[in-house]
This record gives structure tokens, C-alpha cells and sequence, in this order.
């Protein structure tokens, strides 16, 4: 195998990854035609294998791709870094079904076994979350309750912890967002009722209308993406089960990709709403979504964040893999 680059002669670099083919450091494959190719970082352009390299590695890097938590694709190319700063380039169809699993399963699940302790309570004091820490010493006394069935103990103790925990937390200031006027405005937790995906047609993009102390903002796709995450991690803060996280990839899968699951949250809302659904359904809460459709709209949201900011370099990838496929086929069937 070749270590320079056909097209610039710069060094194309080694990679610890991949025992079978250890040149480059951005390797682009596609499976399905057995195709795998260098990608020069100097000069950018794809320099094709050798055939007789081609299928173990294929495999590998198919492998290892798969294997990643760290990856954004477009309809036809998949881009994903490696441990070791070995970047893949997969040709195809992306792996939507396995995204929301791969990247967010065990993070959520997390959220959801993470147990207060001192150090916790500690930094949550510190930090301004003052209604957790009353929280719990309202849970325990909840139990003190459950233990003692004393009316005395509920009615001195574990019902004012309670009002103080839902008055602190009705005030808690979750994020700050940016008003024309160019000042930070607070957005409450009081605010959060009024969040609403806007996605009235497919060719428009769509916004996020918030609430803040001093009116409504409607934010664009690029700057809703920044507000709505941190604000969906605490509405999500217990996480979620191993069925939810599955049960919301299903969603967005079904959906086609994020942007389209970002779109239909905001049609089931109206939905919800036309049919008083948001005021008697137990299961419908911000938003107008179930705790399963928030944690799938919050990895929506991340997942369409990242595409946001990678949608350059895979436009790029795309136009530089339609070149270099015309290339390589003609070269494979020279071989026939």
C-alpha cells in the first residue's frame, strides 16, 4: 500500500486502528461495493486501494463505525472519530435505528439511577439548586411519614418541605436567552408551560417560541437547537428506562431523521391541544409531549445540533465521494 498521496505526495499518515491497513488517518469505505479509500488531510482528494486490501479492512472500519458514539450522517455519508483522532468516512445508508441507543442510551439511563449524596448536595447548594436539595430531605421525610403514619410529623415537617421545594423550583432560573435588545433574559422554570415547537410547514424552519421574564421569543432553528437542550436535559432530568430510550429511537426513526421528529412533536402538541388532550391526559405534559416523546425530542434536538454544525464538511464529503466513486468504478472494472 502506498503512504503518500497520489494527487500531492504529502504523507497520508499511519493509524493504530486497523492492524490489516495502518495508513491514514481519515479512511472513507463503502460496504456494499467493497470500495476504501485515503483520504489526504493535506489536499483533501480520495486515493483508492489496492483491491486486494480492500475487503478485511472494509469490514473492519464497518466494525469499528459501528462501535462509535460519535458520529453524524447525511442521507449518503456518515461521518464518525475514533479514539485515536482515525477519522471514518462511511459511504450509505445511515444507521438511524442504532443513533439514539448508541449516543444517549446510557447517558439517560444515568440521569435516571443517579442517587443524591453529600458531595451532590454539596454542589447542588453551591450551584443554585437548592429546590433538589429540598427535595430531598422532602422524600425522606415522605418516608419518615409512610414509616410513622404520624399526622404531626406530615403536617410540621414534610408538607412544608414540600410548598418550599415547589416554590423554589417554580422560580429556578433553568437558562438565559438572548433578546433583540442584545440582554440576557432568565427563563424560569414557571416559563417552561409556554414552550412550543413552531413548525407550521414543511418548507419553512422551524422555531422554538419561549417565555422569558419580560415577554416571548421566537428563536430560530440554529439558536433554538443551543436554548431547547439544556432546557430538555433538566425537563428529562430522571432520564429514562432502556424500553423509553428504545421506544423514543423507534419515534424518530419512524419519523425519518430529527428535523422531522422535531416537526412532529410540534404537530402532536397542536393535535393534543385542538382536543383538550394537554388538560385531561395524565401522560402529556411540557410541551405537549409524553416523557418518552421529550427524551426522543431532546436527543432530536442534539442529534440536529450536531448536523448542524458538521453540515459543511459532509456536503463537502458528499461532493468529493461522487468524484471519487466515478474514478473507482472505472478503475474496479479494469479488473473484471
Amino acid at each position: 500500500m502506498y503512504s503518500t498521496c497520489l494527487f500531492c505526495h504529502s504523507g497520508l499518515g499511519r493509524n493504530d486502528q486497523l492492524e490489516t491497513f495502518p495508513v491514514g488517518r481519515r479512511l472513507a469505505f463503502d460496504a456494499q461495493r467493497g470500495r476504501l479509500w485515503v483520504v489526504c488531510t493535506r489536499c483533501r482528494n480520495w486515493n483508492l486501494s489496492p483491491l486486494e486490501e480492500r475487503w478485511e479492512t472494509v469490514e473492519a472500519c464497518e466494525r469499528l463505525y459501528r462501535g462509535t458514539t460519535v458520529r453524524v450522517s447525511t442521507d449518503n455519508i456518515g461521518l464518525a472519530t475514533l479514539a485515536d483522532r482515525l477519522d471514518l468516512v462511511r459511504v450509505g445508508k445511515p444507521l438511524r435505528p442504532e443513533f439514539a441507543a448508541w449516543r444517549y442510551g446510557s447517558r439517560l439511563r444515568r440521569r435516571r439511577l443517579r442517587l443524591p449524596g453529600p458531595s451532590s448536595t454539596a454542589a447542588s447548594l453551591l450551584g443554585g439548586g437548592a429546590a433538589l436539595v429540598v427535595g430531598s430531605f422532602a422524600a425522606m421525610a415522605g418516608v419518615a411519614y409512610e414509616l410513622t403514619s404520624s399526622r404531626r410529623w406530615k403536617s410540621a415537617v414534610q408538607t412544608p418541605l414540600e410548598h418550599l421545594e415547589a416554590r423554589l423550583q417554580y422560580d429556578r432560573v433553568l437558562a438565559h436567552v438572548r433578546t433583540p435588545d442584545g440582554a440576557l433574559r432568565p427563563l424560569r422554570f414557571s416559563h417552561v408551560a409556554r414552550l412550543e415547537v413552531l413548525a407550521d410547514h414543511g418548507s419553512v424552519p422551524w422555531q422554538l417560541r419561549i417565555a422569558h421574564a419580560d415577554g416571548v421569543l421566537d428563536l430560530d432553528r440554529s439558536q433554538a437547537v443551543q436554548v431547547a437542550s439544556p432546557l430538555l436535559a433538566h425537563l428529562n432530568a430522571r432520564g429514562g428506562s432502556r424500553g423509553q430510550i428504545s421506544e423514543a429511537t423507534r419515534r424518530i426513526t419512524e419519523a425519518g431523521d430529527a428535523e422531522q421528529y422535531i416537526r412532529t412533536s410540534s404537530a402532536l402538541r397542536a393535535t393534543r391541544r385542538r382536543k383538550n388532550a394537554i388538560f385531561w391526559d395524565d401522560d402529556v405534559g411540557v410541551l405537549g409531549l409524553t416523557s418518552t416523546e421529550r427524551l426522543a425530542l431532546e436527543i432530536a434536538m442534539n442529534e440536529d445540533a450536531e448536523r448542524q454544525a458538521m453540515q459543511g464538511e459532509l456536503a463537502a464529503l458528499e461532493a468529493a465521494w461522487r468524484d471519487a466513486e466515478e474514478i473507482a468504478a472505472i478503475a474496479d472494472r479494469m479488473f473484471d
